[in-house]
């Protein structure tokens, strides 16, 4: 009972939450907007992956950005529309923090809820660095949460970027797992960004029938961001993800977005 109160309160906190910050975005005009499509191969002959999105960015680089996306996902012949929401605000020169947030009223596959937050110290010895907590939320079946720490280091040197990350999440029903990403991006020109993404470690993966399972996750991607005129830019990304032994996966993203 306490658990079913706590999943009802927080599920209308995440959404009052998500309301107030597209009120406050929708009182000045987006910076950018954007349009995306994914589709992942699964091996094992199960079922693609599919999603579709619309991204508003808005962007005041000194002070503060902040995004918003509507989001449907197609999962193990499940259906899912996600809510999404992020901000970030430049306290101080040195500091930075910033909060996300995110929600599924079907959350078939995807979390119910979940919310991020990050404080990052800036320019320490040329590095960016973060630390951060977030609560998620799932329901199959039954309720399902987890709690994540992780860290983040970030560097600019010539004309790359270079960005780790590492987390550990911890499931209510008991054991944790630890996951790390390393980034990559290098910027050859004022048109083009390409990107290098690495993963591996053991990250949480709702699967029906199953449940919220935490299984050995080997990745990697290869990204690209084109600038085809001042306002348009047409962005692609090809990942490649091992689950476990639960199966393989294939993914191909791309996305227009329109610059104002």
């Amino acid at each position: 009972m306490n658990r079913a109160v706590t999943a009802i309160c927080a599920r209308h906190w995440v959404v009052g939450c998500l309301a107030a910050m597209c009120v406050i975005n929708a009182a000045a005009a987006p910076a950018a907007l954007e349009a995306a499509a994914s589709s992942e191969h699964l091996s094992g002959a199960r079922s693609d992956w599919r999603s579709a999105e619309i991204l508003a960015i808005w962007d005041e680089p000194a002070e503060w950005s902040a995004f918003a996306a509507l989001r449907r996902t197609e999962r193990f012949d499940q259906t899912d529309d996600q809510v999404e929401g992020g901000a970030s605000w430049r306290l101080t020169p040195g500091w930075r923090a910033e909060v996300e947030l995110a929600g599924s009223d079907t959350h078939r596959v995807l979390p119910q809820w979940r919310v991020r937050g990050r404080g990052w110290w800036l320019n320490v010895g040329g590095w960016n660095l973060a630390a951060g907590l977030g609560r998620t939320l799932y329901r199959s079946g039954i309720v399902q949460g987890s709690s994540v720490a992780e860290l983040q280091a970030e560097q600019y040197f010539d004309a790359f970027r270079f960005v780790w990350i590492g987390s550990i999440t911890h499931l209510d029903v008991g054991g944790s797992s630890g996951a790390q990403q390393w980034h990559l991006n290098w910027y050859p020109n004022d048109t083009t960004t390409l990107g290098l993404l690495l993963a591996f470690g053991r990250e949480l993966e709702n699967v029906p029938g199953t449940g919220v399972v935490a299984a050995r996750v080997q990745g990697v991607a290869l990204s690209g961001v084109w600038k085809l005129s001042p306002d348009w830019r047409l962005s692609a990304e090809l990942s490649s993800q091992k689950v476990g032994d639960f199966y393989e996966r294939t993914g191909l993203r791309l996305g227009l977005r329109r610059q104002f």
